[in-house]
């Protein structure tokens, strides 16, 4: 068995008692007071806030306050801890005298003890609100009670804000008397220290100051072009070839290349053409290399027939887009605004964007809120059948506003980082899904196969969830880039332009007005052009916010017999929205939890893709009809898209279309 050298053993303890000290000495050196909203700090780092240290993670901001539990803080021991000394060594025990025995003292009953009066219990009074966990409400500058204590609301605290010395939401107060009247500060100032003050911005540079007009100007950016502009924004528009080699700003200016008609005539496109007789059986001929050939105006004549009708002619004129030029002209309160800008500025000012979404991602502009409007002129327009314009537009902004507090919202009513402003003001936080990047290229969503992705080919990019709508998949890509520029390939080749532009909003009111067949617009819903029919009505739907929300998620928050979570919040936000903005909701059918799906015999079913027509005719070869028809589940044939009935029969009969002297069209 070894044995230890006392001597070494002493020298050992020393020698970890000084290395104990050097190491609480450099801990210490790492440490740094925390400041609210100055001490800027990075993951790891060591602070001490109000006798407590914690390391940061989670990349906290200048606002957010140390504290145990928090996302952004973890509580670590202080470095300068009372560490306990070594104990000594015992001296050694000697055996003791014996004990003289002295003789007991006599017996003397005890004094009984004194008794101290209790200090008197501080009356709290009577206009002091108690606050009670989940439950009270309270503005700004109202006094509370709480475990005895007594506190000031500033910065609009939640009903699960408790209390406390110190918080961001409380300032600790006597408990006197309560009849000075509550400071309330406006907008943009927050109560700090029982004053109103303009909290600090935080710079692109990463420093702070009183305001954005005072952080210190970023070194200018160098534009596609070569320019040099303050931010890229600023850039001059990228140029855009065309189809006959002219070089313009937008592709909307491109000019239009006419197409041939089959009578001989030209027109702007297929759907232009003059319309001929609708042919009972297709003309097939074969073009002696195992495909067929038929004339172009059978395929027009057709077309022109299947997709024609109220319902189709009310969803093809609210569909119809202003150019991207016009759009991008847009500015807050320019006179040459088109009128639905004009009256969405009425309703929703840039002060009140403001309000509405306080910690919105700086890539949702109040500009870019108006631009998304003028680029469909049926949201906010005017209508001249005797229904109330105003009134519809304040609807459509409140509805399509509380979709986006749950679909964008950062759903953290106890956050610091929200700035006590309540959930249905934390709308439009996120403009890409949640952990997903640019640099991204892997997982689902950039996978791009079957006919769909023949229809809308990837290109090398993640189409994940982008904008106030968050828009997902190339299927989705593809078609928007359709509406928007006309171009399939702009959007699929660019899905970032869904975030980083007016996109980001446009998107969202993109899926505003288009119906998703047998679902009819929610814009249709809205302005009344949509009325239910006794199939609807017998699966419950009826006029109201909760038939809005049956259209955009009704598989998972509808139709479960009790209001689910989601639809809750959607109701709620919905609620807080139209009280805001003084609109009269009594009546209105603001749940879904009975609706059942749309369907077919509904009043909204409108079939809007191609497919191929399995149907038989003795007069064609092999029987086949050469035709396709209308179905209401997606394809890559759209009944919006002018010339897709033509494809879809060329792809699924091996076809090729013929003019009016019998030549092969070329695609």
């Amino acid at each position: 068995m070894l044995r230890s050298n006392p001597a070494k053993k002493v020298a050992f303890i020393t020698l970890l008692s000084a290395s104990m000290g050097l190491f609480t000495a450099n801990v210490a050196a790492q440490e740094q007071p925390f400041e609210l909203g100055v001490t800027k700090v990075s993951n790891g780092d060591v602070v001490s806030y109000e006798g407590e240290c914690f390391k940061s993670k989670n990349s906290p901001g200048t606002w957010e306050a140390p504290k145990s539990g928090s996302w952004f803080w973890e509580q670590v021991t202080c470095s300068n801890d009372t560490v306990e000394p070594p104990v000594e060594p015992e001296p050694p025990v000697v055996d003791p005298e014996p004990p003289v025995t002295e003789p007991e003292p006599p017996v003397v009953d005890p004094e009984p003890p004194v008794t101290e009066p209790e200090p008197p219990t501080t009356d709290i009074p009577s206009d002091v609100t108690p606050f009670i966990l989940g439950e009270t409400r309270v503005v700004n500058g109202e006094v509370v009670s709480y475990q005895q204590q007594c506190y000031i609301a500033q910065n609009n605290p939640g009903v699960w804000e408790a209390p406390k010395a110190n918080s961001w939401f409380w300032k600790s107060t006597n408990c006197g008397s309560t009849t000075e009247p509550p400071l309330t500060c406006t907008l943009p100032e927050v109560l700090i220290d029982n004053q109103c003050v303009i909290p600090p911005v935080e710079c692109p540079d990463g420093s702070s100051a009183a305001t954005a007009e005072e952080c210190p100007v970023i070194p200018p950016v160098t534009c596609p072009d070569g320019s040099t502009a303050d931010s890229v924004e600023l850039c001059p528009p990228a140029k855009v070839v065309c189809d006959d080699g002219s070089v313009v700003d937008d592709i909307a200016q491109c000019p239009v290349t006419p197409v041939t008609c089959p009578d001989g005539s030209t027109a702007g496109s297929v759907a232009d053409c003059p319309v001929t007789e609708v042919p009972t059986s297709m003309t097939v001929t074969s073009d002696g290399k195992g495909g067929y050939l038929i004339p172009r105006a059978e395929f027009v004549a057709i077309e022109k027939s299947l997709t024609s009708g109220e319902l189709f002619d009310l969803v093809r004129s609210d569909t119809v887009t202003l150019d991207n030029a016009s759009v991008e002209a847009v500015l807050p309160l320019r006179a040459a605004n088109p009128e639905n800008v004009k009256r969405a500025e009425s309703i929703v000012d840039e002060a009140l964007w403001e309000f509405l979404f306080p910690i919105r991602n700086p890539a949702y502009t109040y500009n870019r809120f108006l631009q998304a409007i003028a680029k469909f002129p049926a949201f906010c327009r005017t209508y001249t059948d005797g229904r109330d314009s105003l009134a519809i537009c304040k609807r459509s902004l409140a509805t399509m506003f509380a979709h986006f507090v749950q679909e964008t919202g950062a759903h953290a009513p106890n956050w610091e980082g929200a700035l006590g402003n309540p959930e249905w003001r934390q709308g439009l936080y996120y403009v890409r899904e949640v952990y997903k990047s640019e640099s991204d290229t892997t997982g689902p969503y950039n996978k791009c196969t079957g006919w769909a992705g023949e229809r809308w080919p990837c290109a090398n990019k993640s189409y994940f969830g982008r904008g106030a709508k968050q828009l997902s998949w190339n299927y989705n890509y593809g078609p928007f880039s359709e509406a928007m520029f006309g171009d399939k390939m702009v959007l699929l080749e660019k899905p970032e332009l869904v975030a980083d532009t007016w996109l980001n909003l446009a998107s969202a009111v993109f899926f505003y007005v288009y119906p998703q067949p047998p679902k009819p617009s929610m814009l249709h819903v809205i302005d009344g052009t949509w009325q239910p029919n006794a199939a609807d009505k017998a699966n419950g739907i009826e006029h109201g916010f909760g038939s809005t929300i049956q259209i955009i998620n009704g598989a998972f928050e509808c139709g479960k017999g009790s209001t689910t979570a989601q639809a809750k919040a959607r109701i709620a936000y919905y609620k807080e929205i139209t009280s805001y903005l003084n609109l009269d909701i009594s009546g209105e059918k603001l749940d879904c939890a009975d609706m059942k799906a749309f369907d077919t015999a509904g009043a909204g079913a409108l079939e809007v893709y191609w497919d191929k027509d399995w149907g038989w005719d003795a007069n064609t070869p092999g029987n086949h009809s050469f035709k396709c028809k209308l179905v209401g589940y997606q394809t890559a044939y759209s009944a919006w898209t002018s010339g897709d009935y033509e494809l879809c029969v060329e792809d699924n009969f091996n076809v090729q279309a013929t003019d009016a002297n019998g030549e092969i069209i070329p695609k």
